[in-house]
């Protein structure tokens, strides 16, 4: 398990009792939490945890070695960002919910489609979803719009489906991930500082990433 553990984490993925199960417990035992964490260390990263949700490896240095690649994570996310809080909000509109969506959150897609074919304000949200990156399809359906996104939440780690012949998405740790982005580059914005000029744009993804 240490090894699949490790493997995951350096490749960038998002460990919760959702999405990796196994993992999760493993890591949430303190002693083997330990071990991965001091394997990370040479590597300029450690074991982070949100929540008691999550778990990711985070660097701890930025250099001409990672520079590059932290660069990508960073930008991959970013761009995941604004259609995933658009969604989480019609979801929210749909479900007359009063908070956003958190890790462990049931979707039922039978549920939510029900609500957004009542709606037409929601089906048009829904409508301008899909012509997003993210979300881009050629479908027009509601039910086939409303699967594709969730398919394509589900393949990029926000959502997971613990039975797959199932209609039921859990909101996956990377959802709450998503939350302490949202937080972080929104005191970034109140600094008022011009980080681009100053070359402060990787000690802004260091942050992050720390």
């Amino acid at each position: 398990m240490f090894k699949q553990v490790a493997e995951s984490l350096l490749s960038g993925h998002f460990i919760c009792p959702t999405a990796y199960p196994d993992a999760f417990d493993y890591l949430s035992q303190a002693a083997n939490a330990e071990k991965i964490d001091a394997f990370l260390k040479p590597l300029d990263r450690e074991l982070q945890n949100i929540d008691g949700e999550l778990f990711y490896a985070a660097y701890t240095v930025v250099d001409d070695s990672n520079r590059a690649a932290i660069r990508e994570a960073f930008s991959e996310v970013r761009s995941q960002l604004r259609p995933v809080v658009e969604w989480m909000d019609m979801v929210m509109t749909a479900l007359s919910q009063d908070m956003p969506i958190r890790a462990r959150d049931e979707i039922r897609l039978h549920q939510l489609l029900q609500a957004i074919e009542h709606e037409p304000s929601l089906s048009e949200q829904l409508n301008r979803l899909t012509q997003l990156t993210l979300f881009k399809t050629s479908k027009t359906g509601i039910n086939d719009q409303l699967s594709w996104v969730l398919q394509k939440l589900e393949q990029t780690g926000f959502l997971a489906r613990p039975n797959p012949q199932s209609s039921v998405y859990i909101a996956t740790g990377k959802i709450n991930y998503l939350h302490q982005l949202i937080a972080f580059l929104n005191d970034a914005e109140n600094l008022e500082l011009d980080q681009h000029a100053a070359g402060g744009a990787d000690g802004e993804q260091q942050e992050l990433f720390l």
